[in-house]
């Protein structure tokens, strides 16, 4: 109910965001400002916003269904700590808030890029939507046993931020985010009982990919081939060892990755809907030749870098 009342009180600016604005001439008598009239929506533009409604909905559904649902509380703050060491998950929870609103982010411009809906309006649109989208999600939080979390809400703030940032700096294109994931050990050990992407934090890297090439000087570019990023990834280890054998002699444990990575941005891409594709699973990284950090132990090189 809350995530539906943010939406409701944000459809009035969603509906003004998506009409695209049309001046009629001034009217050279009267000396008014003009009136603005609104162009028709196309087909793909209906069938985007279609989406993106239908989207909400099954999302406040499932977050309704699978967490808040039979668990209602006076509302409640907590502070879960964020990367110290002290922290339950050493702030991969945090790195995952961030990732998740860069990419929402991310992923809602280039649809509506896609849509050819006005540049101001999809920039507006990509940065208010995730938002609220995270901002419900902690609200609704706040009122079960998950409890209202700052540190997550400023996570999802940052990502949002630097997504938006990378619109209005084209340099930052340079840096991206990125995610991957391989199921962990404790998992493909229980036959994946009780297995959720969300929970399986020992599977998640979360990588910053640099783009050599666009970065080096024009007279340096020649010695890095474009289609190849280097990427440096955070991930933990032992972490659902620790939840699920309470404790059984497991530390919970860093990772530290550096690694290549596809720049799939690169890729010639003509039509409109192939570079949307493109852009989108640029924002996964695929296993590439890397070493790997585990706690305290030596750099180690892995062929392929699943987790």
């Amino acid at each position: 109910m809350k995530k539906l009342i943010l939406i409701l009180l944000l459809y009035p600016l969603g509906s003004n965001l998506f009409a695209q604005p049309l001046n009629e001439p001034k009217d050279s008598l009267v000396g008014e400002s003009p009136k603005e009239n609104v162009e028709k929506l196309t087909n793909k533009q209906k069938w985007i916003i279609g989406g993106l409604v239908a989207q909400q909905a099954a999302s406040m559904y499932l977050e309704y269904k699978w967490w808040w649902q039979g668990d209602y509380h006076p509302f409640v703050i907590r502070s879960d700590g964020g990367f110290d060491k002290n922290s339950y998950s050493l702030g991969i929870d945090k790195a995952g808030h961030f990732y998740t609103s860069y990419m929402y982010s991310n992923l809602l411009y280039e649809l509506l890029k896609y849509g050819e809906f006005k540049e101001k309006n999809c920039v507006i649109l990509s940065t208010v939507f995730p938002f609220v989208w995270a901002l419900s999600i902690e609200l609704g939080d706040g009122f079960s046993s998950y409890e209202f979390s700052p540190q997550d809400l400023l996570a999802n703030s940052l990502g949002i931020g630097y997504a938006f940032a990378q619109r209005k700096v084209p340099y930052l294109n340079n840096f991206k985010f990125k995610f991957s994931y391989f199921p962990g050990q404790y998992y493909r050990d229980n036959n994946y009982k009780a297995w959720s992407l969300t929970s399986d934090y020992d599977g998640h890297i979360y990588w910053l990919a640099t783009d050599v090439h666009g970065v080096l000087p024009d007279k340096a570019k020649r010695f890095w081939p474009k289609y190849l990023n280097l990427a440096f990834g955070y991930g933990i280890n032992n972490y659902s060892n620790i939840n699920f054998k309470k404790y059984q002699g497991y530390q919970l444990q860093r990772e530290f990755f550096i690694g290549l990575d596809y720049n799939l941005s690169a890729i010639p891409a003509k039509k409109p809907a192939w570079k949307t594709i493109r852009n989108m699973a640029d924002y996964y990284h695929f296993p590439a030749p890397g070493i790997k950090k585990t706690g305290t132990s030596n750099w180690e090189f892995k062929p392929l870098i699943l987790n």
